[in-house]
C-alpha cells in the first residue's frame, strides 16, 4: 500500500507558486515577483505578490495552517490588491472558498506522493471590484507617496508632511488610474532598490526579468494609459 503524501507546508506551496510565477513572466522585464509584500501600512502582508501591469496578490494557506486570519486579511488585501489568489490545501477547500470574496481566484494544492505540490484552479476571479485611492496608497511609506507626488509636480509645500496629509492631497488632486500607475510604479522602483543595496526591503527576496535590465528603466514617469483598468 501507497504511503499517504505529506501534509503541505507553507515551504512546499510558496515554492510551487513562485516557480509556476517565474515561469509564466520568464522574460517580461516589467513583472517583478516578489514576498510578504507589506499592505495596509504594514499590519499585513500577501505571501506572494507579482508586480506588472497590475498588482496581484497570493495568499496561501497549506494543510498545517489554519484559517483564523483569514477575513480579516481578506479584507485589507481588498483595500489595494487589483487582483488577488487563494492557494489553499484541500483540508481547507470548502471552508476557505466561504471567506473570500467571488473576484478571488481559488487554487487547491495538494501534495503529491513524491513530495511535489500539484496546482489546481478551482474558481477563476476577476479584478477587484472595490479598489480605492486610499487603498493603493497604504502600500506606499511616506518617502514613496512624495515621489510619486513629485512625477505629478504635486510635491511642493508638502514634502516634509506626515503620510495622512500627502495621501489626501493624492487623493484630491489624482485621478484613480495615475494614483495605481504610480502606485505600481514606486513598488518597482523598491524592488530595484532591494537588488541594488543588497537588503530585503520586502519581508522576504524579491525577484523579476527587469532585475536584469537596466535599472534606469523605471527612474522616469509609469507610461500613461498604464491605469487600474
Amino acid at each position: 500500500m501507497a504511503a499517504a503524501p505529506t501534509p503541505t507546508n507553507d515551504t512546499m506551496i510558496r515554492a510551487a507558486v513562485k516557480a509556476r510565477l517565474s515561469r509564466r513572466h520568464a522574460g517580461d522585464p516589467d513583472a517583478f515577483v516578489v514576498e510578504e509584500l507589506p499592505v495596509s501600512r504594514s499590519s499585513a502582508r500577501v505571501d506572494l505578490a507579482v508586480l506588472n501591469g497590475r498588482i496581484e496578490g497570493v495568499e496561501i494557506k497549506s494543510a498545517v495552517d489554519t484559517l483564523a486570519r483569514l477575513p480579516r486579511q481578506a479584507r485589507a488585501y481588498g483595500e489595494g490588491m487589483e487582483r488577488m489568489a487563494l492557494v489553499v490545501a484541500p483540508n481547507h477547500l470548502d471552508e476557505a472558498m466561504e471567506a473570500v470574496p467571488a473576484w478571488w481566484s481559488v487554487l487547491e494544492a495538494s501534495a503529491g506522493p513524491r513530495g511535489g505540490v500539484a496546482l489546481r484552479r478551482v474558481r477563476r476571479g476577476g479584478l477587484n471590484p472595490d479598489r480605492s485611492a486610499r487603498g493603493y496608497l497604504r502600500l506606499l511609506e511616506r518617502e514613496e507617496i512624495v515621489a510619486l507626488l513629485a512625477l505629478h509636480e504635486l510635491d511642493r509645500g508638502v514634502r516634509t508632511a506626515p503620510w495622512r496629509a500627502l495621501t489626501e492631497r493624492a487623493e484630491q488632486r489624482l485621478p484613480l488610474a495615475s494614483i495605481a500607475a504610480g502606485v505600481r510604479h514606486q513598488l518597482k522602483l523598491r524592488v530595484l532598490i532591494e537588488a541594488h543595496i543588497c537588503r530585503t526591503v520586502f519581508g522576504r527576496s524579491a525577484a523579476g526579468g527587469g532585475l536584469s535590465s537596466d535599472p534606469r528603466a523605471l527612474t522616469s514617469a509609469p507610461p500613461a494609459g498604464s491605469g487600474a483598468g
